[in-house]
């Protein structure tokens, strides 16, 4: 028998009969009739020259034949779904769309992209630098594919936990506090604090101000900023100290006792879309990069 005589339809009925051993229940499971069912079956077995099925009257087993197509077939099927999904990426030129803030996504994109690229070649990755409203929006109009964000408990949206970053306190070289390896709530009183920006960074912003209120803090807020590049430049300047996610490089940190909560960078998907396969690697490749 050639290739060309091969007919995967009919293989695909075959391996829903013997994934159930059950012609009623196979039939059912593909939407047929029980006769038309047995006659591709029969048919198929007639093409191969070979039976594939030993009938009895109450029950159905694999022959040696069979179970050698039910090993080969599954193989050839997913071939088949490998090569028409590649097929259908290179002539429509997949796109990935994806949502991230700067700030949060520092040492991460870089090493999973080149990763993602090489395997994936044909899929075209646009990234968008939004505001965490603007990703939301991108995201629940699927005007974006993907966001890398700060995890929340938004019911639409599945996250994928990609990297837990620790609270650090930045400072000024000069600063006083600049010489301590540790810390307390205490010494952030009467200081002067610098933050990421509420409306671009709300999920970091809550987490603060939830460690100000759990601790007494009593610290004046004297700047918001757009990103940790713009924060850096005030620290730099002495205008303050900041809380940062991690540690940015060429800032002081200081870790804090007790510890905030760890900011949580998560990519989000729409829970009611299935993810691509690319999809699903440009996640594998993040969580490999964390």
């Amino acid at each position: 028998m050639s290739m060309v005589d091969f007919d995967l339809r009919q293989l695909q009925y075959f391996l829903t009969v013997a994934e159930h051993l059950n012609i009623s229940e196979a039939a059912r499971t593909l939407g047929m009739t029980q006769p038309a069912l047995s006659r591709q079956v029969r048919a198929f077995e007639d093409s191969l020259d070979s039976p594939l099925l030993e009938r009895g009257k109450r029950s159905i087993t694999l022959t040696r034949a069979g179970e050698i197509m039910v090993r080969e077939g599954s193989s050839i099927m997913r071939s088949v779904e490998t090569g028409l999904k590649r097929f259908h990426r290179e002539v429509e030129g997949a796109e990935l769309r994806v949502g991230y803030g700067p700030s949060l996504a520092s040492g991460l994109i870089e090493k999973a992209i080149s990763c993602f690229s090489r395997k994936y070649p044909g899929v075209r990755v646009s990234w968008f630098d939004y505001s965490t409203q603007e990703m939301w929006e991108g995201l629940k109009k699927e005007e974006l594919d993907l966001i890398l964000e700060v995890e929340n408990d938004d019911p639409a949206i599945h996250w994928h936990r990609i990297s837990e970053k620790p609270f650090r306190m930045a400072v000024p070289p000069n600063h006083p506090l600049a010489k301590k390896r540790l810390l307390k709530p205490g010494h952030l009183n009467g200081e002067r604090l610098l933050l990421l920006s509420r409306h671009d960074y709300p999920g970091y912003w809550n987490q603060v101000t939830t460690y100000f209120t759990d601790h007494q803090i009593d610290a004046k807020v004297v700047g918001e900023f757009d990103g940790i590049s713009s924060l850096k430049m005030g620290i730099d300047a002495g205008l303050g100290m900041a809380f940062v996610a991690g540690t940015p490089p060429g800032l002081v940190t200081i870790r804090l006792k007790p510890e905030p909560a760890p900011l949580c960078i998560a990519i989000g998907s729409l829970k009611k879309r299935k993810l691509t396969e690319w999809e699903q690697a440009f996640i594998d490749e993040m969580s490999v990069a964390k």
